[in-house]
């Protein structure tokens, strides 16, 4: 078989490079190579393993490359050294073997005036639109203006299916991205642990007679930017009680020397911190050798395999990671965690755990080492990406995808591990079958993802890194969805067993509708029946007054038809809270007709529990899409109308939200606003109140003591409540 390799090669500063080196010996007794290489130097060895081929990505020898059975592009996170393979990659399909799983700042590097309006910012918006339909335009708007960091932008839209646009198939060296692919059901994927021998590349030389403490602490690789976090490993070493005990070596091109000797500086560490600058492969293995412990931190990481932990296991050297992306995958007996959180803390105590225990370290490294050579062989990598390759020639890997389903169920999981089980077997219990499940982990910093494993088959997995909040999670579940149909729950509800299949027959006999809402009823932590809240008792229409008036519509018992959802751009990214009005009131905007399927179909958890801080968010949240949707030009006149009723429902519902989390004092400031939306007299006004939170405590299954409410009214300036004609609220 003839293979064309698109890769960076050495002596290029980086670690795909040297992956490459590193298993061309085994590659080349199996294939015939051809190394393309768009840089004009490259090691002479290289021809050892293979021809080496210059190329332009602009001016490329058709002829030539298709000689070769199959290509394979090599793709990392840098344009300087992947952004020609890809752009070759366009132009003739091969396998891509992705070595960073964010992309981002591959194809902003690609097109380096993105932020300025012409054709660069065009195709950026275009690439951007292809991978994650309309719901990112918002936030690239926002990204343009200044709004949003380029940070939150990259890891929302990580851009990784952008280089798999033109591919036959996919290499990941990472399982929880394969995972990822895989469920894509578009491309043949192949999981193959990266690469590494299990002793040192260079010989070395160890100097057994040195004497311990202090202790020789390691930092290396390629050190561009603060994710490596070596300044956090500078100031946890200087405010570390023993940290005469240590030195520390950083060997590597480092992003800003004088930033990091002034940290050196601070805390004083001059003597104890030594930045070696680029070094010699063999250099940098001798001192990995005298090492006593290694420091490899990331974050944030790409998703990317660690060729530097890799190293450092050839050593049997112990190493601090952090939990987080594919390190986060390392056995607890091969690695010592740092948790990003609360970094510098954790380096502290894991230097003092290394004090206290070099032996059990020791051990560590030990362990890593018989990872590497049983996981991460070169002749058991080259056999099976060539076995992948011959399988994607002959067509011998099929994909799975037949049909899509009618609806995706789409949940949104935060911290929710101890729930979310039960809420995907209410989905699986369905009377109706044609769904699927998407799960979006919106950096959860529980044990969710133990809770999913047994569902791994059954679901499609999507996380964050961080915390992006629910409307950015939820637009991702839209952009992954494969139905026509969508409904969003949260890791907490549980379906009732004929919600999906009343719904779907509610647009089967209605094509014109947009979307349809049932009933939801409040449990308790035991799962006990509360209270079933039936709105279309108190709102037969679903029109702009139940929209702005009606207080008792949940997300969870809606289901929505998609292409409306992209007509309107999704949720508002910037929103937490009142995301449900919001998007509501967008859709009726469009007339996106709506219907009730009046039925209970949602079980949803009433925490025993209220924080008045989420609730004073919400409150903010509502007022803020409520104003912006009366300052709405385009408003009908028939929404116009209802803004003093809306504002006085809405103010009076978080006045009772707070006065169930006893903050009586938000209450009242609650209260009294409502009263400038109000024509009641003062009696009228009085009983208006107590009637609504009796009706708000009825509808959520609290008990409601009038006498005692009445007692806080005292708190309400009731002296200039207008006198118009009486109104019924």
């Amino acid at each position: 078989m003839r293979i064309n390799w698109f890769c960076p090669l050495p002596p290029e500063k980086t670690d795909i490079a040297h992956y490459t080196n590193r298993i061309l010996a085994d590659l080349q007794k199996y294939a015939d190579i051809v190394l393309w290489t768009d840089k004009d130097d490259w090691s002479p060895e290289l021809t050892k393993y293979g021809e080496v081929r210059h190329y332009h990505p602009d001016l490329l020898p058709d002829t030539e490359i298709k000689k070769a059975d199959i290509n394979f592009y090599n793709i990392g996170n840098n344009a300087a050294f992947h952004g020609s393979i890809w752009k070759v990659s366009q132009q003739y399909p091969g396998i891509v073997i992705i070595h960073d799983v964010n992309l981002h700042y591959l194809f902003t590097t690609i097109f380096p005036e993105y932020l300025q309006p012409g054709s660069q910012q065009d195709a950026y918006i275009d690439l951007m639109v292809r991978c994650y339909g309309v719901f990112c335009k918002q936030d690239i708007e926002k990204l343009f203006g200044h709004n949003l960091t380029w940070s939150v932008v990259s890891e929302r839209y990580p851009l990784t299916f952008a280089a798999l646009e033109n591919s036959l198939g996919v290499i990941l060296h990472n399982h929880n991205p394969f995972t990822m692919v895989q469920q894509e059901q578009r491309w043949p994927v192949l999981y193959a642990p990266l690469p590494y021998p299990s002793t040192p590349i260079s010989p070395v030389v160890k100097n057994s007679s040195r004497q311990r403490p202090p202790y020789q602490l390691i930092i290396f690789g390629y050190l561009g930017g603060t994710y490596r976090r070596v300044q956090s490993v500078i100031e946890a070493l200087g405010t570390l009680p023993e940290k005469s005990l240590f030195r520390l070596d950083i060997y590597g091109q480092v992003w800003d020397k004088n930033y990091l000797d002034g940290l050196i500086e601070r805390f004083n560490l001059q003597e104890r911190v030594t930045l070696h600058g680029w070094v010699t492969e063999s250099t940098l293995d001798n001192a990995l050798a005298n090492a006593d412990l290694a420091i490899n931190l990331r974050y944030p990481t790409g998703g990317e395999a660690s060729g530097s932990q890799l190293r450092i296991w050839s050593h049997g050297l112990p190493a601090l990671v952090t939990r987080i992306g594919w390190y986060a995958q390392i056995p607890e007996n091969a690695v010592a965690f740092v948790n990003h959180d609360h970094e510098i803390a954790d380096i502290q105590r894991q230097l003092q755990n290394f004090v206290a225990d070099p032996a059990s370290f020791a051990r560590m490294g030990e362990n890593g080492r018989g990872i590497l050579a049983t996981e991460h062989s070169p002749a058991l990598y080259a056999q099976k990406i060539l076995n992948f390759a011959r399988e994607v020639i002959s067509s011998s890997v099929t994909l799975e995808v037949t049909t899509k389903p009618q609806v995706s169920i789409v949940i949104y999981a935060y911290n929710c591990s101890q729930s979310i089980s039960q809420t995907i077997e209410s989905i699986m219990k369905q009377s109706y079958d044609d769904y699927e499940i998407i799960v979006v982990d919106d950096g959860s910093t529980d044990n969710i993802r133990k809770a999913l494993e047994p569902y791994k088959s059954q679901i499609r997995y999507t996380r964050y890194q961080n915390y992006q909040g629910i409307s950015v999670a939820r637009n991702q579940g839209i952009n992954m969805a494969r139905g026509w149909l969508i409904v969003f729950l949260d890791g907490s509800d549980r379906l009732l067993p004929h919600l999906l299949a009343s719904q779907v027959a509610c647009f089967d006999t209605n094509p014109s509708l947009g979307w349809v809402c049932a009933g939801f009823r409040w449990v308790n932590e035991l799962g006990e029946m509360l209270t079933d809240v039936e709105p279309w008792h108190d709102f037969p229409l679903l029109d702009w007054e139940t929209f702005l008036v009606c207080k008792q519509l949940y997300m969870g018992a809606m289901m929505f038809e998609r292409e409306w959802l992209e007509w309107v751009g999704g949720f508002k990214t910037e929103l937490n809270y009142a995301q449900e009005i919001d998007l509501l009131s967008r859709l009726a905007l469009i007339n996106c007709s709506g219907d009730w399927s009046y039925q209970v179909a949602v079980e949803r958890y009433q925490s025993p529990k209220v924080d008045s801080e989420n609730i004073l968010a919400m409150a903010k949240a509502s007022e803020s899409v409520l104003d912006n949707l009366f300052r709405n030009s385009e408003l009908p006149e028939k929404a116009s109308r209802k803004k003093e009723r809306s504002l006085y429902h809405n103010l009076v519902w978080f006045a009772w939200n707070f006065y169930q989390a006893e903050e009586y004092q938000l209450m009242t400031e609650y209260l009294q606003k409502s009263l400038a939306y109000t024509n009641y007299f003062l009696g009228k006004s009085i009983t208006s109140l107590v009637e609504k939170f009796k009706f708000y405590s009825l509808k959520a299954g609290y008990n409601f003591n009038a006498y005692n409410f009445t007692k806080f009214l005292d708190l309400i300036d009731l002296k200039n409540i207008h006198t118009k004609t009486i109104v019924k609220y």
